[in-house]
């Protein structure tokens, strides 16, 4: 599966990102994850697994800042995807809300 920069929020390649941008760059993530469950459905935004992700994420802050360039893309690109998803999720049901 063939991943898109043109997805991702990221106007400068990611793996120009030094060791503290990219923990800052993950905590955000984790952060606006958080807060958009909220606006999810249940059965997605509120999921065990997905608590246990951002549980594991959080902790795993440092080694995945210290991922070489290629890793630390294909892992920033799947969290801002997953991110992606949950956003036009808690859109979805915003809308079907009015």
């Amino acid at each position: 599966m063939n991943r898109s920069r043109q997805s991702a929020p990221i106007t400068a390649d990611p793996s120009d990102l030094g060791f503290v941008d990219r923990q800052i760059a993950l905590r955000q993530i984790v952060d606006d994850l958080r807060k958009l469950r909220g606006g999810a459905p249940d059965d997605f935004g509120r999921s065990p697994a997905l608590d246990r992700l951002l549980c594991v994420i959080s902790a795993s802050v440092i080694p995945i800042a210290k991922a070489d360039d290629v890793d630390w893309e294909i892992i920033l690109m799947e969290l801002l995807d997953l991110r992606a998803t949950i956003t036009r999720l808690a859109i979805g049901v915003a809308e079907t809300s009015h």
